[in-house]
């Protein structure tokens, strides 16, 4: 068949020919696939939680990887490999501690394993001889082996507990591998799945896309690294903390305070609770306190810690980027971890956080606003005690005026005294101000602007010509300095 349309391919003619989908049938395809969708995270939910982790470790990691790319230009292949060789490194050195403690655990086991094999022989002695009681004897041959049956089931119990044990072990070595390998394939194609991501979203949706995004990206920046640098420093305020009253396993302390930062509201109390328990059953190493005033004294520690955190280490470094409410959170935490267990505590904060941003968009898109649209800056209000100022500079001039003769009628001082005490607040706008000077106008009750530049504790005031004319000398100065 002759191609009707010279100079166009057969095939793109055909795909001009074929017949659009319906409103109905891009509904239905829709509804198929988010059903498949769930279905496949159903049937495979459990690689989500693996596939998170792996996420906020790539999430974190990012930065490190950017940073060396871009300061010490190395290629993006090369700056992922080095990074996670530093964190398998740092892996390694903190499971040194557990491995040097196996040689006592061997010890204590073998000292275990001798004292049994030494109770079993004498049990089994004492059974075997016959026991004479009242002139009859009694076999207790058959009792032995019904105990030997008892405790080899429970050795075989025992030993299906250490199978257990070590599959548990070899699962969670396959998880951990499969989370640094999903990890490292994502900050290493990182800028690739962003653009792919981004090709996805409709034509005329993709700077929204792009924009909500990056406003969700700097959402789990501020949360992440924040709770990072949050977690480490309390990490360390608690351990010196413990081994400062001498509390037992101060490191492990320190390192499960550290880790309960990241649950916000219920995590110190979390972690307040073990070194209690310790203190209450095991006291301090040297001060001469009775149990339970130590665990008194650990639990008012523990307490003067989180007022530090809450109100000197979390202003300054997560701010108020999440910008939540607690109430909020801690509904949030309960909701997540009836959810999806210690994981969803975790990402409680950051995601309600998401679904707020998120929110935002669809209702401003509901409302046919602009969602992006910078927040209106509002007039700063005025300085304590410029009000003040303000209106005993209008009471100078008032009586300057007076005094030069620049009122028509001529008014005795208590007529001026009174005018003075009657007049109308002064109207204040702060046009600029820095830390240690500002500039702010006053507008007056008989509606004359005056300016006023304090400069320190030094405060100048002007009229509008005399401002104008300030304004002009600033201006020749400033050029004067930019031709020099």
């Amino acid at each position: 068949m002759d191609n009707p349309h010279p100079g166009i391919s057969q095939e793109h003619v055909m795909n001009e020919s074929a017949p659009r989908w319906s409103t109905s049938t891009k509904r239905t395809i829709v509804v198929v696939i988010l059903v498949l969708i769930a279905l496949i995270l159903y049937r495979f939910r459990v690689v989500i939680p693996p596939l998170v982790i792996a996420f906020l470790l790539a999430f974190i990691l990012d930065p490190i990887a950017d940073f060396l790319g871009d300061r010490l230009h190395f290629s993006r292949g090369l700056a992922t490999v080095l990074v996670f060789l530093i964190l398998i490194l740092a892996m390694l050195g903190a499971m040194v501690a557990p491995v040097t403690a196996v040689p006592s655990i061997q010890r204590a086991v073998r000292s275990v394993q001798i004292d049994i094999i030494r109770i079993i022989a004498d049990i089994g002695a004492f059974f075997e001889q016959p026991v004479e009681i009242g002139g009859h004897s009694l076999d207790l041959s058959k009792v032995y082996e019904e105990l030997s049956a008892m405790l080899s089931r429970f050795v075989s119990s025992v030993a299906q507990g250490t199978l257990d044990i070590a599959f548990s072990i070899a699962s969670g070595a396959f998880w951990l591998i499969f989370i640094l390998m999903a990890a490292f394939y994502l900050v290493k194609d990182a800028d690739r799945i962003v653009e792919q991501l981004d090709s996805l979203a409709p034509p005329g949706y993709r700077d929204d896309f792009a924009r909500l995004r990056q406003q969700i990206t700097e959402v789990w920046s501020a949360f992440l690294r924040g709770q990072l640098l949050l977690g480490l420093a309390l990490a360390t305020i608690t351990t010196i903390a413990c081994l400062a009253v001498g509390l037992p396993y101060a490191g492990a302390l320190g390192l499960l305070a550290g880790v309960m930062e990241f649950v916000p509201s219920l995590g110190p109390i979390i972690a307040m609770i073990p070194a209690v328990l310790l203190a209450l059953f095991q006291g301090s190493a040297f001060l001469p306190l009775s149990n339970f005033w130590f665990a008194v004294l650990v639990a008012g520690l523990y307490i003067v810690i989180q007022q530090i955190e809450s109100n000197l280490l979390l202003p300054r470094i997560l701010g108020r980027s999440l910008n939540l409410h607690p109430l909020l959170v801690l509904i949030a935490i309960i909701v997540g971890g009836s959810l999806a267990g210690i994981l969803g505590m975790l990402l409680a904060a950051p995601v309600l956080a998401t679904l707020r941003v998120v929110g935002h968009y669809i209702f401003c898109r509901l409302y046919d606003r602009d969602p992006f649209a910078e927040p209106e800056e509002k007039a700063l209000p005025p300085k304590p005690g410029l009000l003040k100022r303000a209106r005993e500079a209008a009471m100078r001039r008032l009586q300057e005026r007076t005094e030069q003769g620049m009122e028509q009628d001529a008014k005795s001082s208590e007529e001026r005294e009174h005018e003075v005490q009657t007049m109308e607040e002064p109207i204040i706008e702060i046009l600029a101000e820095s830390e240690n000077f500002s500039v702010w106008q006053a507008e007056e009750p008989d509606e004359e602007t005056t300016y006023h530049l304090e400069l320190g504790t030094v405060t100048v005031h002007f009229f509008r010509e005399e401002w104008e004319e300030f304004l002009r000398l600033i201006g020749e100065v400033e050029r004067h300095a930019t031709a020099g």
